[in-house]
């Protein structure tokens, strides 16, 4: 069983291609809205094309988990990424470009539940927290910190050497599918589907047979839908702080603490920065809290629920006066613990319906959420600076933004709270 964090190591570098994969064009968006001569509504057009086929692909995938196993579902669907992502660099148009981003979603789909449904099977719920934080946490941040600081570096490079057989971001682009390629390979070498000859389950979750809450229709159980829209509620609040956080705090220390635009630039990123770090040190924390609680009778989807509770304050207090840098730094740490609970619905759900059917819940769940946090960021500007503007202050319009933010999370709050609920009637 100790090979259980090979596992869990195996499953951070897959999830940490799935970020740098959804992220991977932007990048490199100058070059390439240069090259196929695409406007911003185009480049925009290339994220949704990812994002809609990703969310749809959940379920389909995390049944296949359910069925087959995890690692031959994450393992190819890595290095089928990886064609792709070196098809995408051949696009001449538009029109290939999105249909190559299509085909990248969907297989990029591989990553979030397969893993989860994966790790159900090797950690037991004292565990189980702890391996969905870290894989979440880690993994995330290393692909969100290879997408936005790493790919610039490389496009770069290849744009300032003609001598190459694929100049500028298409040598780059299949570059990085190389080295997802690899990755694929190596995570079709670690990983295991279950501890098992087979597609056992882990011996923390031997015993008797599935209860019949695990047998029972699972899209007629009130908590998968409960549990969805505490997802897609977290989710909208999370596409909102990555977008605009790091806009905010330029503006602040340019219009409120008299900095200088690059110096205000600067800044905003250090503040960026930290709601990354508590992104990725705080998931693997709140799981390990979590399994702490567990043993005591503390259900993890209420632990979920309280952290969007303090998301829900931390939003609110961005619409109001920030006394200092310091403080606007502590506020956007304690965000980026705080927001990303989520991770806890994945083990919750293994607890609820059993290993077995892991993959295909988590698949339904997610679905929803990723779903609505597309929409929810292509309408997140318009919504929030129609709604809360004030006239001679140029730092009203991210109000809306925020109170928007601080809305979805007492809205997934309250899902995940009358979750809690009715699990422990």
């Amino acid at each position: 069983m100790r090979y259980r964090w090979v596992v869990l190591a195996g499953c951070v570098l897959a999830y940490a291609t799935s970020h740098l994969t959804r992220w991977s064009y932007t990048g490199f968006a100058a070059y390439i809205s240069a090259d196929l001569q695409l406007d911003k509504a185009a480049l925009g057009l290339l994220g949704a094309a990812f994002f809609y086929p990703y969310a749809l692909a959940q379920v389909p995938w995390g049944s296949l988990t359910d069925r087959i196993g995890g690692r031959y579902v994450i393992s190819l669907g890595v290095v089928g990424v990886a064609a792709l992502l070196g098809l995408f660099a051949t696009a001449r148009t538009l029109g290939e470009a999105v249909g190559w981003r299509v085909g990248i979603g969907v297989l990029a789909a591989c990553g979030f539940v397969p893993i989860a449904g994966l790790l159900a099977r090797w950690f037991g719920p004292g565990e189980r927290g702890v391996a969905n934080g870290a894989y979440y946490g880690l993994g995330g941040g290393l692909g969100e910190g290879a997408a936005f600081l790493l790919l610039p570096v490389i496009g770069i490079y290849f744009l300032n050497r003609s001598d190459l057989a694929m100049p500028d971001w298409r040598g780059a682009m299949i570059v990085m599918a190389v080295f997802i390629g690899a990755i694929g390979i190596l995570c079709c070498l670690l990983l295991r589907s279950a501890p098992q000859a087979g597609l056992g389950v882990s011996a923390s979750d031997s015993g008797p047979r599935p209860s019949g809450v695990e047998r029972r229709d699972l899209l007629s159980d009130p908590i998968l839908w409960l549990l969805g829209l505490y997802f897609a509620a977290g989710i909208v609040a999370l596409r909102l702080i990555p977008g605009w956080l790091t806009i905010y705090a330029a503006d602040l220390y340019r219009l409120q603490w008299g900095y200088g635009q690059e110096a205000a630039v600067t800044a905003g990123g250090m503040i960026g920065g930290l709601y990354v770090l508590g992104h990725v040190g705080g998931s693997p924390m709140v799981g390990r809290l979590s399994d702490h609680l567990l043993e005591r009778g503390v259900n993890r989807v209420a632990v979920a629920a309280v952290g969007l509770v303090v998301s829900m304050v931390g939003f609110g207090l961005l619409t109001v006066p920030i006394p200092s840098p310091w403080a606007l730094g502590a506020l956007a740490l304690v965000i980026g613990v705080a927001l990303h609970t989520f991770p806890l619905i994945n083990a919750a759900a293994a607890e609820r319906w059993g290993v077995r059917r892991a993959g295909e819940s988590l698949g339904w769940i997610n679905m929803v959420g990723q779903l609505a946090g597309a929409v929810s960021l292509s309408l997140s500007g318009y919504v929030g600076m129609t709604f809360a503007s004030r006239p001679g202050d140029p730092l009203a319009e991210y109000s809306g933004i925020w109170y928007l933010g601080a809305a979805s999370c007492a809205v997934g709050a309250l899902a995940g709270w009358v979750a809690h609920r009715r699990m422990q009637a």
